[in-house]
């Protein structure tokens, strides 16, 4: 059946840019992530086992299932086009709600990347994607990513013990939101510097081809 796919996308502040990610940032992505436990330790996913993993779940940037929809997005530095991260827009069970993912390489951290990236995806799901609400979860403990977040415009909602599960222990999570309406009264005014957001209609058969499901963020 038609279906109506980003062709384009490219958002960018002052320092960072959010663009879809290719096939070619598995390599640089690896070099960030792979092993290192600062990131991992806060991330339901154990981290990719190879760059060809990456490789893989990156190439389908836009991911359509049966029941979801992710945009995959690469956060670079705007000069220089240094990969900083990566951040995840999951749009799944709710019409208009989208959980949010995302992490950012250790030489990154603390430079105010993560609150300018946040608040370019905000603006991403809530003028081009239909979003009303946004979600993230936080593991509890993880003040950094917490105080990110709180910046951006979030509200923590709730404490949730034992949600996650992993490495054979349970780990209590922070739920935070943040509503369009909340968002236009603190970031009304919020612009990206440059944004180019296209869209073509094809005609999509979910079962040609179908990617393979990867965790977020």
């Amino acid at each position: 059946m038609p279906s109506r796919r980003l062709s384009t996308l490219c958002v960018e502040g002052p320092r960072v840019r959010l663009r879809l990610h290719a096939e070619a940032d598995a390599g640089p992505a690896f070099a960030l992530l792979a092993g290192e436990d600062r990131i991992l330790r806060w991330l339901v996913w154990d981290g990719p086992a190879t760059a060809e993993e990456l490789g893989e779940y990156y190439r389908h940037a836009c991911f359509d299932g049966e029941y979801a929809r992710d945009f995959r997005l690469a956060l670079e530095e705007r000069t220089g086009g240094r990969l900083v991260g990566s951040l995840t827009l999951h749009f799944g069970g709710h019409p208009g709600q989208a959980d949010i993912g995302y992490w950012i390489g250790v030489p990154f951290q603390g430079l105010g990347y993560g609150r300018e990236a946040l608040q370019l995806a905000a603006h991403l799901a809530f003028a081009h994607l239909a979003a009303h609400t946004l979600h993230a979860r936080v593991f509890v403990g993880n003040e950094p990513s917490r105080r990110v977040l709180e910046r951006a415009g979030f509200t923590l909602v709730r404490t949730v013990p034992g949600r996650i599960l992993k490495q054979g222990a349970r780990i209590d999570d922070w739920q935070f939101v943040l509503l369009k309406s909340d968002w236009r009264r603190h970031f009304g005014s919020f612009r990206p510097e440059q944004e180019t957001v296209t869209w073509h209609t094809f005609a999509f058969d979910p079962l040609e081809d179908p990617p393979r499901p990867f965790p977020h963020g």
